[in-house]
């Protein structure tokens, strides 16, 4: 219930966006708290505490709130970002790459975010 919380705690809202999509701050403060999680579990399970299965609630909380925000194509980014390209460990693959054309897109969480604003995968 992390990002629930910090939802709550920061009044994220989202009745004033309407037709606006997500903006870049806002997008990347949150992404920065599922990276600080993920490496708070990782850092337990160093010192041998599994904490995985403590949290699979919540990361189905997250998920379902991403879907929420984007559309399936943007989910689908945001998953390939965070998991494919490794972004959730704070330090995304620079060998993983995507293009649009000749242009590389989402090699960094601002790209990322360009891209699925550019596209329309904001629904709110």
């Amino acid at each position: 219930m992390i990002v629930v919380t910090m939802v709550m705690e920061n009044n994220i809202t989202t009745k004033h966006l309407k037709n606006k999509p997500m903006d870049y701050k806002e997008f990347k403060k949150i992404i920065d708290w599922q990276i600080a999680h993920e490496k708070k579990i990782y850092d337990a399970y160093k010192l041998n505490i599994d904490l995985l299965d403590a949290f699979d609630e919540q990361e189905k909380v997250i998920d379902a709130l991403w879907k929420q925000v984007l559309t399936a194509d943007g989910d689908e980014w945001l998953s390939w970002y965070l998991y494919e390209k490794d972004a959730i460990s704070g330090k995304p693959r620079k060998d993983m790459k995507s293009h649009d054309g000749d242009v590389e897109i989402c090699k960094d969480i601002k790209g990322l975010y360009d891209y699925l604003n550019k596209n329309k995968y904001f629904k709110i």
